[in-house]
């Protein structure tokens, strides 16, 4: 028994799985980039304390 899958279903699986990997890069370097921001706000916070 063999499964037949038409060119469209997987090219619109793929297509799919493409708009996921972006969306998840995109969330993936948000978190990166508000991380340093989030550090970067801590060390001169943390400068303005000490003085």
């Amino acid at each position: 028994m063999r499964l037949r899958i038409s060119r469209k279903t997987v090219a619109e699986v793929l297509d799919v799985a493409g708009l996921a990997a972006l969306d998840a890069a995109a969330w993936s370097w948000c978190a990166t980039a508000g991380l340093v921001v989030l550090g970067v706000a801590l060390l001169v916070a943390g400068l303005v304390i000490d003085r």
